[in-house]
């Protein structure tokens, strides 16, 4: 099965956060040893909103809830194609009025598919 790829427009006001996982080792003269944890050291993370329609936002929805373990390709902000995954406990939804939603959910690096 082919990979899906996330195409709907997401909000201006993208978050993201970089975190690089390091080992590191203080001496006591003051020299700090730091390497980074394994290969894929960097865990990167988007926080994104969208809103819409309900009928699109239930489409959408459905997209994200079934990619919280499968992976998927989306262009970040700094135009960089990745691999991503729904991070869990993120999928929330607000209905500010009539037939309007906006989902908010939060994207994470994968490494493989």
């Amino acid at each position: 099965m082919a990979t899906e790829t996330f195409i709907w427009r997401t909000q201006k006001s993208a978050q993201g956060t970089d975190t690089v996982r390091t080992l590191q080792a203080q001496f006591g003269d003051g020299y700090k040893q730091v390497v980074a944890n394994g290969i894929n050291a960097n865990a990167e993370t988007w926080s994104l909103s969208w809103t819409g329609n309900k009928t699109d936002a239930a489409t959408i929805r459905q997209f994200l809830l079934s990619h919280f373990i499968a992976s998927f390709w989306w262009t970040n902000p700094w135009g960089e194609k990745y691999l991503w995954r729904v991070k869990s406990d993120s999928v929330s939804v607000n209905f500010p009025a009539g037939n309007k939603a906006t989902l908010s959910f939060t994207f994470e690096r994968a490494f493989a598919p």
